[in-house]
């Protein structure tokens, strides 16, 4: 049961944590304990159509429309707001439907710590919602993982 209370939550957003990628078990139950603390929950759902820079440039057949890839493996409640991307970041149809929800803050968390989870903060940043990482529920495909949290250690600083 999701966590009620009187005061604004930060959103929490999970990015791409669906079939297609071979998310470890421990962040899965993580982020499934986790969410529940969040009155807005908000997931996105990476999609890579035919044609796409991923499929010519970087190889990735994975995640294409209506594939059984795209099952989100933390199923969102009713209410919760699931994002379709076709890229690693938002765009601005997806920022307007999060600002119009009330969402000035969010913890972000999910797969590739270097390159969705990273391109998802940098939207978010970029329209004025304050962001940052829950560091212990993303992870990397590619190895990247602490590459992509030094990084958003340095554009995203936990407030002191």
């Amino acid at each position: 049961m999701k966590k009620k209370t009187g005061r604004a939550q930060a959103a929490l957003v999970v990015v791409d944590v669906q079939q297609a990628f071979s998310v470890p078990t421990k962040i899965v139950e993580g982020i499934r304990r986790y969410s529940r603390r969040f009155r807005q929950r908000i997931f996105t759902q990476f999609v890579n159509p035919p044609g796409s820079l991923f499929r010519k440039k970087l190889g990735q057949g994975s995640c294409a429309p209506g594939s059984g890839d795209l099952r989100l493996i933390v199923r969102p409640d009713p209410g919760d707001m699931v994002i379709r991307k076709a890229g690693y970041g938002l765009k601005a149809r997806d920022i307007r439907r999060i600002k119009n929800a009330g969402v000035t803050r969010a913890i972000v968390c999910g797969v590739d710590t270097d390159a969705c989870v990273l391109g998802v903060m940098f939207s978010l940043f970029d329209a004025g919602i304050v962001c940052h990482v829950k560091e212990d529920l993303c992870w990397s495909s590619t190895g990247l993982h602490e590459a992509g949290l030094k990084i958003i250690r340095e554009q995203f600083p936990t407030p002191r």
